[in-house]
């Protein structure tokens, strides 16, 4: 079963997934110590769905745009928005202790998937088969 991190209730809700947490309560002043290589690995997630267009920083008052940010990548176990590498390094959100064993586990190298396994995470998540369209 596929999971999600990063979708926050101040993001535009998409495919059925669950927005029910505000971002705000995963603020933190510091990061955790192997941030950088956290925040490496999920930029380098296989994408799996590129939205077009740009999503304004929910956290930021000079509305920064994150070009893509709705786009989903993943590593297989896990989903999240594209645009969480840069909350992660911006303000140091905090991730799911899971999660973040399974980054650490895999040296912070996300794995290599086939094309099959992309698309049958992208239907799980968004319950729509994709290779019918």
């Amino acid at each position: 079963m596929i999971r999600t991190v990063g979708f926050f209730r101040e993001h535009s809700p998409q495919w059925g997934i669950e927005y029910k947490d505000s971002i705000r309560s995963f603020v933190r002043s510091t990061g955790e110590t192997d941030e950088n290589e956290i925040v490496a690995y999920l930029a380098n997630g296989a994408d799996i769905f590129s939205e077009m267009g740009a999503e304004i920083d929910v956290l930021s008052s000079d509305e920064f745009a994150i070009a893509g940010g709705a786009s989903l990548k993943t590593d297989g176990e896990w989903v999240w928005r594209y645009d969480l590498p840069h909350y992660v390094s911006s303000y140091h959100l905090t991730l799911p202790e899971d999660f973040l064993r399974r980054i650490r586990k895999l040296d912070y190298t996300v794995p290599k998937l086939d094309e099959d396994t992309l698309f049958s995470i992208l239907e799980e998540v968004t319950g729509i088969d994709f290779r019918q369209q």
